[in-house]
């Protein structure tokens, strides 16, 4: 019942090394602030010569959607001043990535990014791309490198940043450190969004802070009621904190819901029945899921259901579930058991033929405490008056140290009872 993080967070890709990480600065320049920089920053235009060539590359690659053409314009030019080598490279990144050549794409935003020359939106786009894609090269310290460097630059709380930003410090494992990111990213996201609650529920999880993740799938389930991952998170949650009742309540609302269709969720939810002490509810669950073929048809499921039905003193139901679960059992000692189990329910249930029929199988199978089945024959006939069948297997029974002082008393008790009836045993 344990959740891995890499099933919290979906397709996360997961092996990457521990290392540090470079922190975010979360307190963002202010309006003013950046207002200023952009009328401090030159705004420079390209050469003509370089210029021209650029507009050959964007016609071939707007108009004719020639990507692998405007990049061989590009790659011919040979610019020597340094906004026209950065503004180039930054086109020729756009270009790289486009076309699916990600570490030459790397290679130019990063040239361009780190030239610091560009005009106000180009910088803006160049870091935002090369942090993107060392984020798609699984270069996270990277990625956060050029993140911090684009908040900075630009001032602006981008949910998608911020998310992005907790998941490279999930797959660095450290993560203590995806909280912030990803509360920034709640606190920004103009509609809700559920992949900063995940990633702060990895983040606990991943640390034993059970009670934090609990917290934090509440406050998910009180925005996004419909997730439905959630509800059975919340339950498993609840379980490793030892809130049962809170994890019944929580899977039961889910069941109820339509939103648990694995087997492992509807036996969880049997399992919780079964241990709060509501025996009936877990075993008429299974027999449901058993027969809509939800839940596999095998033996230990069907001894499960004959189980509960037994505690729910449901004896004749749970003798019926005893047989399934024999009839698909192919260990003769587990068949044995529950043969045995089967001959209880009925006895139980004042089914003595059924009882010594099922008693019987039992001991066919080698059921690996005799004594004790020969003691329940003895009653199983004796019920039915068969007195000469209830003496020969109390003297089976004898034979047995831990049977042997019953066996006796009941001995006795079986021919005084055929005595007054006027039987001669």
């Amino acid at each position: 019942m344990l959740i891995s993080a890499s099933l919290l967070c979906g397709a996360v890709a997961m092996g990457s090394p521990v290392a540090t990480a470079q922190d975010i600065n979360y307190n963002l320049p202010s309006a003013e602030q950046i207002e200023a920089r952009k009328n401090n920053r030159s705004n420079r235009t390209v050469s003509e010569r370089i210029g021209r060539r650029i507009m050959n590359a964007y016609e071939l690659y707007s108009e004719q959607e020639d990507i692998q053409g405007a990049i061989a314009v590009l790659e011919e030019l040979d610019p020597s001043d340094e906004y026209d080598v950065a503004y180039v490279n930054r086109f020729l990144g756009n270009l790289y990535a486009a076309n699916d050549q990600i570490e030459d794409a790397m290679t130019r935003t990063r040239q361009a990014a780190e030239a610091d020359v560009l005009g106000w939106n180009d910088q803006a786009a160049a870091l935002k791309l090369a942090a993107d894609i060392s984020l798609q090269l699984e270069n996270y310290r990277d990625a956060l490198k050029y993140y911090n460097q684009w908040l900075q630059f630009t001032g602006e709380a981008d949910p998608d940043v911020f998310l992005r930003i907790a998941n490279s410090f999930y797959e660095l494992k450290q993560y203590d450190k995806i909280i912030q990111a990803a509360d920034m990213a709640i606190a920004n996201y103009e509609e809700p969004n559920k992949n900063p609650y995940v990633l702060k529920v990895a983040s606990y999880y991943e640390r034993k802070m059970y009670s934090d993740a609990i917290d934090v799938l509440e406050a998910g389930l009180a925005i996004m009621p419909t997730e439905k991952t959630w509800w059975s998170q919340l339950g498993m949650m609840y379980m490793l904190e030892e809130k049962i009742d809170k994890a019944l309540q929580t899977l039961e609302i889910a069941y109820l819901a339509g939103y648990l269709d694995k087997e492992s969720q509807i036996k969880a939810v049997i399992q919780l029945y079964a241990n709060n002490g509501i025996p009936f509810d877990a075993a008429e669950l299974m027999v449901k899921h058993l027969e809509a073929g939800d839940v596999e048809k095998t033996a230990r499921h069907y001894y499960s259901a004959a189980s509960n039905y037994e505690m729910a003193r449901e004896y004749a139901r749970a003798a019926d579930l005893y047989q399934l679960a024999a009839d698909l059992e192919t260990d003769r000692a587990e068949k044995a058991n529950y043969f045995r189990r089967k001959g209880t329910a009925h006895l139980r249930a004042e089914e003595y033929a059924e009882a010594a029929s099922a008693y019987l199988k039992a001991l066919d199978f080698g059921y690996s405490e005799p004594g004790d089945v020969y003691m329940s024959l003895t009653e199983a006939y004796f019920y039915q008056d068969k007195f000469s069948e209830a003496l020969k297997y109390v003297k089976e029974a004898q034979q047995y140290s831990e049977q042997r002082r019953n066996a006796r008393s009941w001995e006795s008790y079986i021919r005084s009872k055929a005595s007054n009836r006027g039987i001669s045993l």
